[in-house]
């Protein structure tokens, strides 16, 4: 059914919520599309720039970068209004240059959840967390953040796979497959979906799950924001144990050690499936004049005597430390990365050698050279991370039904890199800073490719809006994606008018 007949006819109503009025008596706003939400009776839900409730909204974003300045935003209550704004936007006069974003938890480098010439649809009020103990399933919100996940799901004494940062969103991170503390044993956080709700760009709200929709279940698992809107994630749920959790800081000089370590551990990983481990590389002048490296160790058991991790443990810390036995909600409560600056990011995956991670760590010493000279040392920080990334990650999400993902984890063991960098001057500075960031990018690909190390994931989550994470996936996975838009978008308005992001039309052309 082409749009104009469509927005015409009865589907495009019972879209609508119910009691919808088009005699709003709210004045128009000067905007298509914020006047046709009003006149689709989502007056209540508008957020308008002269309210002081829309700027403590965009102040609430995490980064700078995605605080832009929408006609308005719009915040749906529940599935049926989130078809409503959908489709009463579809139906506005697109006359002019003005698109749809999308925000879940606002926790993004910028690029993908707000919009300056458009609107925005919010999903905060779909922030539920319920849990039925007759499905095992979890049901969780878009909208919510994870530390608050976790807090509801504590009630009842479970889990779910989810954000380590609790200030990260859950619709975003589940859209990009989410990386989690318990990939070990239960995969990627996409892989404990058991279902997803989904309004449609006609209005129509599916369950996609193994049995129904399930080649929309499939691409939702790391398929990023291409298909529709996810309402609701029914997650696996496990039981609610507290976590062996340490936090290390150590000399750069033992950089060639924890290099060892960090291969030896990955090489191993199917010995010690129950833990779980991040190292970091830190320069911020305002704790130290040197870079410091950092590591995070987790047993998602409690056990603080894990033998993943006692090569590690040799290496002397700058600080002691100890474990601490917590709760998932309370890690992801105390593992939040500030915000309110401007950020840079990027990812790579690579070979797991030894060879390559000190490659990656003498980038990171030249790349603060390079940023010392350009914007002055107290004016950044970086955070470049290091974790695992298996064959057998791939093998845990093919036992569970696959996901987008699992395709670039077949041939060998690799590491997955990420570069961040906080820039607390100018818009500017972040432009030169994201610069110097994608050549050092450019030229770690380059040098493992010429060693034989490259692997092809670009991780959707940490991607710089300049990579290509989608057509990292392979031929055949692009084709399937790019399949399923079509048979559940056949208009491609989530391509068009839903623009930002990483598009699955944009692969290939």
């Amino acid at each position: 059914m082409r749009l104009k007949s469509f927005l015409s006819s009865g589907l495009f109503m019972s879209g609508l919520a119910a009691g919808t009025s088009f005699n709003s008596t709210q004045p128009p706003t000067g905007f298509p599309p914020c006047d046709a939400l009003m006149q689709a009776g989502l007056e209540k839900s508008i957020l308008l720039p002269t309210e002081p409730s829309y700027a403590a909204r965009i102040e609430s974003y995490w980064s700078l970068n995605s605080r832009q300045h929408p006609f308005c935003i719009v915040q749906p209550r529940n599935a049926k209004e989130v078809a409503t704004a959908m489709t009463a936007l579809l139906g506005a006069d697109s006359a002019g240059d003005w698109h749809i974003a999308i925000r879940s938890g606002g926790h993004n480098s910028g690029g993908a959840n707000n919009i300056d010439n458009g609107v925005t649809i919010d999903l905060v009020h779909l922030n539920e967390a319920t849990y039925d103990k007759k499905t095992n399933l979890a049901s969780v919100g878009p909208g919510a953040k994870w530390m608050d996940v976790y807090a509801k799901l504590a009630k009842d004494d479970v889990l779910v796979t989810g954000g380590r940062d609790g200030d990260v969103g859950v619709g975003g991170f589940l859209l990009g497959g989410g990386s989690t503390f318990f990939m070990g044993t239960e995969g990627f956080g996409c892989d404990a979906v058991k279902n997803y709700e989904v309004v449609l760009t006609n209005g129509t709200i599916v369950n996609a799950n193994e049995k129904a929709h399930s080649d929309l279940w499939l691409a939702l698992k790391g398929g990023g924001s291409n298909f529709g809107i996810v309402t609701r994630y029914d997650m696996e749920a496990l039981p609610n144990k507290k976590l062996a959790h340490k936090v290390r800081t150590i000399n750069i000089t033992h950089a060639p050690q924890i290099a060892r370590d960090f291969v030896e551990f990955t090489d191993n990983y199917e010995k010690f499936t129950n833990d779980a481990l991040v190292v970091y590389l830190t320069h911020n002048a305002t704790i130290s004049k040197e870079t410091i490296v950092g590591t995070i160790q987790v047993n998602t058991e409690g056990k603080v005597n894990s033998t993943g991790f006692e090569k590690l443990d040799e290496i002397p810390d700058i600080a002691p430390a100890q474990y601490d036995h917590i709760t998932l909600a309370e890690a992801a409560a105390g593992s939040q990365v500030a915000g309110g600056t401007w950020m840079c990011e990027a990812t790579l995956t690579f070979s797991n050698t030894k060879g390559l991670m000190k490659k990656a760590i003498s980038m990171h010493e030249r790349y603060v050279r390079d940023m010392k000279n350009a914007i002055g040392e107290e004016n950044f920080a970086t955070m470049f991370f290091f974790q695992p990334m298996p064959t057998m990650f791939g093998d845990i999400s093919k036992r569970r039904g696959g996901n987008m993902i699992a395709f670039d984890l077949e041939e060998k063991n690799a590491v997955l890199w990420t570069a961040g960098v906080v820039v607390k001057t100018n818009q500017q500075d972040r432009i030169h800073s994201q610069s110097l960031m994608n050549k050092m990018t450019a030229d770690l690909k380059s040098y493992s490719k010429s060693i034989g190390g490259a692997t092809n994931l670009v991780y959707l989550n940490y991607a710089d809006t300049t990579q290509d994470p989608l057509g990292s996936y392979g031929a055949k996975n692009v084709d399937y994606l790019k399949g399923v838009a079509k048979r559940y978008d056949s208009e491609g308005l989530f391509q068009t008018r839903f623009p930002l992001g990483f598009k699955i039309s944009s692969v290939g052309s």
